[in-house]
């Protein structure tokens, strides 16, 4: 009954916090385009587009509509693998680069200054949480979540 109850006030502090335009920002820079930037930065600057999709959690139709978008935008460029011509291989522009640090800066920015409010006993005690939230999660194969299609 008592972890039930925390649940409850943690649904509806996650609802408070789901309408703060602080935590939207949050949310967009960590989705959609910027989660494939960013994913591209820290993996070699290159990804199979099924690796995006798998490890992104969103379909493959999904990462393909992304990728045109961000080929659009010379943020991108897929081409053949050189290892296996059957694979198309996504790889990172420098203009794409370019824009996945400023992102980054920003959102650690915003980040920065929401632990800064917090003081330091708080920011560590957030962050250590949260570090055993997310190994809980990815001590589990599935996580739950909406694919979502193409706008």
């Amino acid at each position: 009954m008592y972890y039930e109850k925390l649940a409850e006030e943690f649904i509806h502090i996650r609802t408070r916090m789901l309408k703060s335009p602080q935590n939207q920002q949050i949310s967009r820079a960590m989705q959609g385009e910027k989660a494939v930037l960013d994913f591209l930065m820290a993996h070699g600057k290159k990804a199979h587009p099924k690796e995006l999709s798998r490890t992104l959690a969103v379909s493959s139709a999904r990462i393909a509509c992304i990728l045109n978008h961000m080929e659009e935008k010379e943020l991108v460029i897929r081409t053949a693998d050189e290892l296996d011509n059957r694979q198309t291989i996504v790889i990172l522009t420098e203009k794409g680069a370019v824009i996945s640090r400023k992102q980054h800066q920003e959102l650690q920015r915003l980040i920065a200054q929401m632990l800064e409010d917090l003081g330091p006993e708080d920011a560590d005690a957030l962050l250590r949480i949260t570090k055993k939230i997310a190994d809980g999660f990815e001590k589990t194969e599935k996580i739950p979540g909406k694919e979502r299609i193409c706008d």
